[in-house]
């Protein structure tokens, strides 16, 4: 089986990892920003998390057009959008003196950057013969902004206010966008609609294989989306070291926890490219409900442990979930699947702000790994389904 990427896949993979990394990055301020948030606007974690629902709906909805878009204009021109109207979200939330022109900026944020995923896997999925090892790199770059996303607030946060973190963001996507013009224009990339030729609908088996899969990836989306909005308040709050304040040692905590994410991204590419690669994403999210369960109980620095085994068995599904999704679609509707997958994935996902905003309001913030590890459970066995209806020879790689 081939195992290295040609030069012009390597050209797609940094090109779409630059694009994937800002958008993650920037969707992580608000989290890092969680506790001079909630201190500076009165919010409880409930109000919080509310707020964290609507920039993660908006991360999921911006997902829908986007896979009209995909397939009409291209993928390289949406992701021009998506990171202008990154730039422009933040800007509006870096200049928020008010908690509604904050709600307005941080759903503005979310809505474009909800328009990255179906364009960035949709070229991909196009352009990679092993389009599983392609979305593990790619997901490895998702991941890193994530972590480097909580170092930076760490960072930012420890010298100047939350505005000048939102600001930040506001000029980094345009910086990538240049990059990205300037260097997307040479290159001769396939278009989904391009990259093969046309064939007929997938037949009704092939959808219920898609809604398992879709159902799959939502419920992991809500553990992720738990872990990104709440860790940062978590390790706040319950870990100690001298000289930090809460902001800052809970952001480089949970940057740690997502360094975790970056391991299961490149363990998901390679799993993604064997033969029964479902059976693999089965076992890690009945793995990622065990370490739900561990980090509930476990308490002090034992739980950032058990964390980052979580952060990798949740990450290490999504290679191999994005690369079903593409084999599932005829090539000229790909972009349109991944804007409903991402749709459900992160719009589900984002559920997690206001259902963990409560969890934690009312019986406490390390509950929420108990929500976490149902909803990691409940994946398991739509991964099962998915296997019981032949999901392991639509997850075969190509040319095995």
């Amino acid at each position: 089986m081939k195992t290295m990427l040609n030069p012009t896949e390597r050209r797609v993979i940094t090109l779409t990892a630059a694009g994937h990394w800002v958008t993650h990055a920037a969707m992580l301020a608000l989290p890092a920003a969680a506790a001079l948030l909630k201190s500076q606007f009165h919010l409880d974690t409930f109000e919080y998390g509310l707020l964290a629902n609507l920039s993660y709906l908006g991360f999921g909805l911006g997902a829908l057009p986007a896979g009209f878009l995909v397939d009409g204009i291209g993928p390289r021109r949406t992701l021009y959008i998506c990171l202008g109207g990154v730039a422009l979200g933040a800007l509006v939330t870096a200049l928020a003196e008010g908690l509604v022109m904050l709600a307005v900026g941080v759903t503005l944020l979310g809505l474009a950057a909800g328009l990255y995923h179906p364009a960035g896997l949709t070229l991909v999925s196009s352009n990679l013969l092993q389009d599983g090892r392609g979305m593990g790199y790619h997901g490895i770059a998702g991941s890193g902004g994530m972590a480097l996303g909580n170092f930076i607030g760490a960072g930012i946060l420890a010298v100047a206010s939350w505005h000048y973190l939102f600001g930040l963001y506001a000029v980094v996507p345009l910086l990538v966008l240049g990059y990205q013009w300037l260097a997307v224009r040479p290159l001769a990339l396939a278009e989904p609609h391009t990259a093969e030729p046309p064939t007929e609908p997938p037949p009704p088996r092939r959808w219920a294989q898609m809604a398992f899969a879709v159902t799959a990836a939502a419920l992991l989306g809500f553990s992720y989306q738990g872990m990104v909005v709440f860790m940062p308040l978590f390790f706040g709050e319950n870990l100690h070291l001298a000289g930090m304040t809460e902001e800052v040692l809970g952001n480089l905590a949970a940057g740690v926890m997502l360094l975790g994410g970056v391991f299961g991204q490149f363990s998901g590419g390679v799993l993604a490219e064997r033969k029964k690669p479902l059976r693999s994403a089965t076992w890690l999210s009945a793995a990622a409900c065990v370490a739900g369960l561990g980090g509930r109980f476990a308490g002090g620095w034992w739980t950032l442990f058990i964390s980052v085994g979580m952060a990798a068995a949740v990450f290490s599904t999504q290679p191999i979930t994005n690369s079903i999704v593409g084999r599932l679609m005829p090539a000229r509707h790909r972009g349109k699947g991944y804007g409903l997958a991402s749709a459900v994935n992160f719009g589900f996902g984002s559920l997690a702000g206001s259902v963990g905003g409560w969890v934690a309001q009312n019986a406490g913030l390390e509950n929420v790994f108990l929500l976490l590890a149902a909803t990691s459970l409940l994946a398991a066995l739509a991964m099962l389904l998915l296997r019981k209806t032949g999901g392991d020879e639509v997850a075969r790689p190509r040319g095995a």
